[in-house]
């Protein structure tokens, strides 16, 4: 029931994200990015521009050896002394996942059991764009606080992103 629940809010979030009216688009702009991240955890991102400002990224990534998912909004901000190059913020939620004999976050006191974590993210970050191709490279903080089974904040999660726009 659970894995059905949570593969069916995948499947509606990846549509929002998918078919939402991109403003960026309208303007030149990318509307659409896909990425791998690099950092504290390894996976990937995809984000969609929902208004001129503000977009959308479902990230999921590997850590401890279980998986998490984090679903974002952020707002960017130009900086003007640096072409190409923007700073953003936004906040949102996560969910991870642990099974027993395939993972083992550092909080848990049997490993044979399954683990989850559910809580809020916060996000900050700067976006570059090289030489106005398709190809941007970010970096951000991620910090978290859990609600399920870790109760307590993960303030280091932060990662290099390599992402493409379309």
């Amino acid at each position: 029931m659970k894995k059905s629940f949570l593969c069916t809010l995948a499947i509606i979030c990846m549509a929002l994200i998918l078919y939402s009216s991109p403003a960026k688009a309208q303007q030149g702009y990318y509307n659409t990015m896909v990425g791998v991240r690099v950092g504290t955890s390894l996976g990937g991102s995809l984000k969609r521009f929902v208004t001129d400002n503000s977009a959308v990224e479902l990230m999921v990534f590997n850590r401890w050896k279980g998986w998490n998912v984090a679903l974002l909004y952020e707002y960017h901000m130009d900086i003007r002394e640096f072409r190409g190059m923007e700073w953003y913020l936004g906040g949102g939620a996560h969910y991870g996942k642990w099974t027993k004999d395939k993972g083992e976050p550092p909080w848990v006191s049997k490993p044979t059991q399954d683990y989850g974590a559910f809580g809020v993210d916060f996000i900050t970050g700067l976006e570059h764009n090289f030489h106005n191709t398709n190809i941007y490279l970010s970096f951000d903080w991620k910090p978290a606080y859990n609600f399920v089974d870790f109760t307590g904040l993960w303030w280091d999660e932060a990662a290099f992103t390599l992402k493409y726009s379309f």
